[in-house]
């Protein structure tokens, strides 16, 4: 009953409901017997003092056959309107009149001739009524003296059979709005739970390894907002899992080329296929391929470390332009060995910025390395600086075949390579642009990347543009 989350909603409520139905029905009753006592007892007050004038006036001052006989009949008709038994004494218990022949009073109910309050008991009247009865007695007074009492007997069954009639009333309609509300709530945590449980099946395919399912939204209440956070989440992990793929893809293959080179080489030279003047050609060959290992691995390694919070950056003083021109320098051979050209414009000249100084020169020699991998023949490679809304600014261009749109949202993704735009290059294990875009991130900066088509050609200017902080 209580295992799921609609079982431990619906009965809760449940549960709920009839608690407090039930003491809103025992505190009703309560009210309902006090009130009607109550009103009773207001009701026969007022008819205790016009019996009181009635009694002095044809009993008293009257006292013949003909006002007994009218004392009589108006003593009949209070008790039929009061639904109650009136009997009238005097001081001595001696009963002057009784609507149910009632011809003693019990000695300890007559003390209420010396109070001058309205006395309330109960009582059988020595055995006269087969059951308890609710007296209620006044003392009869005459010229400002007590001259005897009346007591009015009413049947405590009918008292209750009034306030049973009440409650049930009340619990009738109770009952209907209990009715109505378990339908409510029934629906609420049907509302509510099933979602719940869709997206339970939903997580379970997932962690089966079926990245595609998806929960339908249908509210936009907390439940269709966690509908939608498992939607994403589950959208990521199916990104997560698909560029995971396409890494071991790449890297497998990244790692299988070389490898099959190195191997086939190494045992070509110790079994003599290949001749002893050509050794140290392959062994050039060898020892290449072993270097782009070694660095495929390196950057594993740092993305690794830059994923954990142990990752410290060694943030000094330095200045960006020069850095930049030790990179330019650093490549310049294999800027003139593809044609081309570098152009930069530094303003100002000297710009001293805040940041890690050795991972800052891996991002500009990995946008320059790009930049002249991806650039045209007989093209330039613009390297800008400047300040901006109080940060500086760097971005590195060059006029190549651009980059999609769709490629421009995933470019700096952990292992995501745009083959469909820049096919040469398929060296790469897409782990460049999100070194640099780590790097940015730890240093609390923003960089961005953009592909605008040229209207003199066919070619596109890829521009990349970083930050940092100005000392």
């Amino acid at each position: 009953m209580f295992k799921s989350i609609f079982g431990r909603m619906f009965w809760t409520y449940a549960i709920l409901l009839l608690l407090v139905l039930s003491t809103i029905s025992v505190s009703m009753a309560l009210f309902f017997t006090r009130f009607t006592e109550r009103k009773q007892v207001e009701t026969i007050a007022s008819v205790a003092h016009t019996i009181e004038y009635w009694t002095a006036t044809l009993q008293i001052e009257q006292a013949d056959a003909r006002s007994m006989y009218a004392y009589d009949q108006i003593l009949n008709s209070w008790s039929k309107f009061t639904m109650s038994d009136i009997t009238v004494v005097d001081r001595n218990g001696e009963v002057f009149d009784s609507t149910c022949g009632l011809r003693s009073v019990p000695s300890d109910l007559m003390s209420c001739i010396d109070s001058e309050n309205v006395f309330i008991a109960r009582s059988d009247f020595n055995g006269f009524y087969k059951d308890t009865v609710l007296t209620v007695a006044f003392p009869l007074k005459y010229k400002e003296n007590i001259i005897g009492a009346m007591f009015f007997n009413k049947n405590i069954a009918d008292l209750r059979r009034s306030v049973m009639e009440l409650i049930m009333m009340f619990l009738f309609s109770s009952s209907f709005a209990i009715l109505i509300a378990f339908i409510i709530v029934y629906i609420q945590a049907k509302k509510i739970s099933a979602p719940i449980v869709k997206i339970n099946k939903a997580a379970q395919l997932i962690a089966a390894g079926n990245f595609s399912e998806r929960v339908e939204v249908t509210t936009i209440d907390e439940i269709g907002q966690l509908a939608s956070t498992f939607n994403f989440m589950a959208s990521s992990i199916e990104k997560s899992e698909q560029q995971r793929q396409s890494f071991i893809s790449d890297v497998s293959h990244e790692l299988r080329t070389p490898m099959t080179s190195i191997s086939g080489f190494v045992r070509g030279i110790l079994d003599g296929t290949i001749d002893d003047d050509k050794r140290d050609t392959y062994l050039q060959i060898v020892l290449d391929e072993s270097t782009r290992l070694t660095k495929l691995v390196n950057d594993m390694l740092e993305m690794s470390k830059m994923s954990s919070d142990e990752f410290k950056l060694d943030i000094i003083s330095f200045d960006i332009n020069d850095l930049i021109c030790s990179c330019l320098i650093s490549l310049e051979s294999r800027i003139d060995d593809s044609g081309l050209e570098a152009d930069v414009d530094f303003r100002p000249d000297r710009l001293v910025t805040l940041g890690d100084k050795y991972q800052i020169k891996r991002v500009v020699l990995n946008l320059l390395d790009n930049a002249i991998k991806f650039s045209h023949k007989g093209t330039s490679i613009n390297i800008k600086t400047w300040i901006a809304d109080g940060k500086a600014h760097i971005s590195v261009s060059n006029i190549g075949d651009g980059i999609s749109e769709q490629d421009l949202k995933n470019i700096f993704d952990r292992f995501y390579k745009t083959d469909k735009s820049r096919t040469k290059d398929k060296s790469g294990a897409g782990l460049g642009l999100s070194l640099v875009k780590n790097i940015i991130r730890l240093h609390n900066q923003e960089i961005t990347a953009r592909s605008e088509k040229n209207s003199d050609s066919d070619s596109y200017t890829t521009t990349f543009e970083f930050t940092l902080e100005v000392q």
